[in-house]
């Protein structure tokens, strides 16, 4: 099994090294974290990093050049740019966002985008067909537009969560292929552990979830999420 979208550098190594988990896509938000996720992947054969700048970064004062990154991503366990993406939907954000997609385009990476109910502009400016829909929230209609796309849906502890019934339904219909499981630890914890702090061990509780919403096997989920991952990422 894979999880396809954690922070390890903001988890101690005990809470995570033996997880019994294939891989993990330890992903920076910001060119110091970035930074830390391609030391950890140089550490650990089951890490592999992605480099970017979230959209809080915009807030900083001083965000990171192209060529700064670009170096990051030589690195041979560099597999995406990210996590990028739209919260407010600002100018800022938006040129932002547009950096690390140059950047993507620049190197042929996928994206690993965040997006906070700004479907609508992410569908506008990004025209990009290597991508993961981190964390996915959106309804029918938004996921099957990232489908068309050629995009991938990633779930994470959400899906459990009591009053994401809209979201199971969504999980219920995206095609097999298209799915991805996360867990974004150390955030977002899945029920039964919500609020408490998350792991990568957890991404099996999602995997449990997807299994009872479509009505087959933990064991499928596991396989087909596991391709999926290594075909994004090209594991």
């Amino acid at each position: 099994m894979i999880d396809a979208h954690c922070h390890l550098y903001e988890i101690s190594e005990e809470e995570w090294k033996d997880s019994g988990l294939e891989a993990m896509i330890c992903v920076g938000a910001d060119l110091e974290t970035s930074r830390k996720a391609v030391e950890l992947a140089e550490k650990h054969s089951e890490v592999y990093a992605t480099v970017g700048v979230h959209p809080e970064a915009s807030l900083k004062p001083q965000a990171p050049s192209l060529n700064e990154l670009l170096k990051l991503t030589k690195h041979k366990k560099v597999v995406a740019v990210g996590e990028t993406g739209l919260e407010t939907g600002s100018e800022e954000e938006i040129k932002l966002f547009k950096f690390n997609i140059d950047l993507a385009r620049e190197t042929k990476l996928p994206l690993v985008v965040h997006c906070r109910d700004q479907f609508e502009k992410i569908f506008e400016v990004l025209d990009y067909d290597k991508v993961q829909m981190h964390c996915f929230t959106g309804n029918e209609e938004q996921m099957r537009e990232c489908v068309k796309r050629g995009w991938y849906v990633s779930f994470g502890g959400i899906l459990t969560f009591k009053k994401s019934e809209h979201l199971r339904e969504v999980a219920r219909l995206v095609p097999e292929d298209k799915m991805l499981i996360e867990t974004d630890a150390p955030y977002l914890a899945p029920e039964p552990w919500r609020g408490k702090r998350n792991t990568p061990k957890n991404v099996k509780i999602v995997a449990e979830a997807l299994a009872g919403i479509r009505g087959t096997s933990i064991n499928r989920i596991e396989g087909v999420t596991t391709r999926n991952t290594k075909s994004l990422f090209n594991l």
